[in-house]
């Protein structure tokens, strides 16, 4: 009895130190980007883990500021619910959910769009706000896997490592896919294949064998390349004028826009584990890195 309970304080020890290691890592962050979007916001949700509500409250306070002073709508959007669940118990946030609401309301504000130009459909095309937008994704990668933690699905160790990696994850320069499903995979969890049906039914899409469909690479090339890596997203199959389109999290609303914006069809969402998402990936990248059938004969002497 007295080793379980040892066992147990111990566990307990190492969780709080992954919580604080990455609470340290995303400070050290916003002392040099003050505005740093991700880092305010993975910090609102790890000081509420470790019950210090009043610097969740602050941190929350200021991503809600950069928000409003960017005139970014729908990342406001995203805040309001998060921000309400403060305010119903907390005078201050109070005062923060009215300003949130104030600028919502506003509706001729002119706001910054997230849709992809026309010629951003072409490999590379990422410059314009590519640190915005990166940001903005990283933080519905973040509110994912907190939705995760508040339904269970993830403990508050998983949590915690899940929300370290993406913070790592997000720093690296390469393009890599920024998301909570290929965190979990890395890390070999084993609540994976239920986790992804938990989100299938929570969000309504269905789960699909992705690696089993013959990708057309017409339909592959809907989407950018590096859009499609960096933000884990990829259209399968048409059926119609209407495209399918997988995601890693279909909860990302923003993303959902951006992505119709740039194949120009209504889309359908599906859901699929990321392995299955990364083979299909390597099965298109050896395809196009195979020589075209002429420069196959003109390599051959007679």
């Amino acid at each position: 009895m007295l080793m379980a309970i040892v066992d147990e304080s111990n566990q307990q020890g190492d969780l709080e130190n992954q919580v604080w290691n990455a609470i340290a890592a995303f400070e050290q962050i916003v002392e040099m980007m003050p505005d740093d979007r991700v880092s305010l916001e993975a910090l609102s949700h790890a000081y509420e883990q470790v019950g210090d509500l009043s610097r969740a409250r602050e941190h929350l306070s200021r991503l809600v500021s950069v928000v409003i002073n960017a005139k970014d709508r729908p990342a406001a959007g995203l805040l309001q619910e998060r921000v309400m669940q403060f305010a119903a118990s907390d005078p201050i946030s109070r005062e923060i959910e009215a300003r949130l609401e104030a600028f919502l309301a506003l509706g001729d504000v002119p706001v910054k769009s997230l849709e992809l130009p026309p010629e951003s459909r072409l490999p590379g095309a990422f410059k314009v706000d590519d640190a915005e937008q990166r940001n903005a994704h990283v933080s519905a990668e973040l509110a994912f896997a907190w939705n995760l933690f508040q339904a269970g699905e993830l403990t508050q160790e998983e949590y915690a490592t899940v929300a370290q990696d993406l913070g790592t994850t997000s720093g690296k320069s390469a393009h890599v896919t920024v998301s909570v499903l290929h965190a979990l995979h890395d890390r070999e969890n084993r609540s994976l294949d239920r986790i992804v049906g938990y989100v299938a039914r929570d969000a309504d899409v269905p789960v699909i064998p992705l690696s089993l469909f013959d990708v057309q690479e017409s339909v592959f090339q809907l989407l950018p390349r590096d859009f499609m890596v960096r933000y884990g997203v990829m259209a399968f199959e048409v059926m119609g004028n209407d495209v399918l389109v997988v995601m890693l999290n279909p909860y990302d609303k923003v993303l959902r826009n951006r992505v119709e914006a740039i194949i120009g069809r209504r889309c359908h969402y599906c859901i699929t584990l990321p392995s299955e998402f990364d083979t299909t990936l390597d099965r298109h990248a050896v395809k196009e890195e195979a020589p075209k059938p002429s420069e196959k004969s003109s390599a051959v002497t007679p």
